[in-house]
């Protein structure tokens, strides 16, 4: 009888193992679909309490958008290695993970993207015209659970998992 005690409680330890702890890292997945800003995906570790940094850059639809040295608001956009204009995607994840196993998250889109203009004059040094968005949401998701998909203000998609 001692030895069927013991395995149980062996047993419960070994769970109670198992589950995750705020100060363990957890794999979050972000998936970006927009038809704006495009189609985006990254994992990443994240412990509790800390925050993360998606960053996608692409090409726009259309090819690159040269930018003018005189434009003075296009000092902090992406850039590739010929000056031309990059889309860009940021999502910034700050996951804070309680006791039951469950994330409450804060997550912060920015993204922008350059608006190419076949009549575009990069001679007068005025600035492409760029789409931009910015939204902050806060959620809470189970760990190991099903993906939980938030729908932005610019009808951007985000769909956030997290595996222990």
């Amino acid at each position: 009888m001692t030895f069927a005690c013991f395995a149980v409680l062996a047993g419960g330890v070994q769970q109670a193992s198992a589950k995750t702890s705020p100060d363990d890292k957890v794999a979050y997945t972000v998936k970006v679909n927009s038809k704006v800003y495009g189609n985006s995906q990254a994992t990443r570790q994240i412990a509790s309490g800390q925050t993360d940094d998606y960053t996608w850059k692409t090409t726009p639809p259309g090819g690159a958008v040269s930018l003018p040295g005189q434009c003075a608001s296009g000092h902090d956009w992406p850039l590739d290695e010929n000056g031309a204009l990059l889309r860009q995607t940021r999502v910034r994840l700050a996951p804070v993970v309680d006791a039951s196993g469950t994330a409450n998250v804060q997550l912060s889109f920015d993204a922008l993207t350059p608006q190419a203009s076949p009549k575009q004059d990069n001679a007068s040094g005025a600035c492409p015209p760029v789409t931009a968005s910015s939204d902050v949401v806060r959620f809470s998701l189970a760990l190991n659970s099903k993906p939980k998909t938030l729908t932005l203000k610019d009808g951007t998609q985000v769909t956030v998992s997290a595996k222990p």
